[in-house]
């Protein structure tokens, strides 16, 4: 065995020893679901949602105009030829 295969084997086992020791200490799914629950109803997110909900409006209503304009342009450049 290599020096590079006696260190992956030497990580490996303290990745896994590791993990066994934090194991313990893991939250429980009461206490997770409690802070999900807290941290959605907090001001902060009622916040985000807000800014987002103003972001995608003003977007939309963004497009819609440069839609209507593109569609007053295509009309007006369509009625110019048939007049002269």
């Amino acid at each position: 065995m290599d020096m590079t295969e006696h260190f992956d084997a030497d990580l490996i086992g303290l990745e896994g020893l590791l993990a066994g020791y934090l194991g313990q200490y893991a939250p429980d799914n009461k206490f997770v679901q409690e802070l999900k629950q807290n941290l959605v109803s907090s001001r902060i997110f009622e916040r985000r949602r807000e800014i987002g909900a103003i972001v995608v409006a003003s977007l939309t209503l963004l497009l819609a105009g440069s839609i209507a304009f593109s569609v007053a342009q295509l009309i007006r450049w369509a009625r110019k030829p048939s007049q002269g």
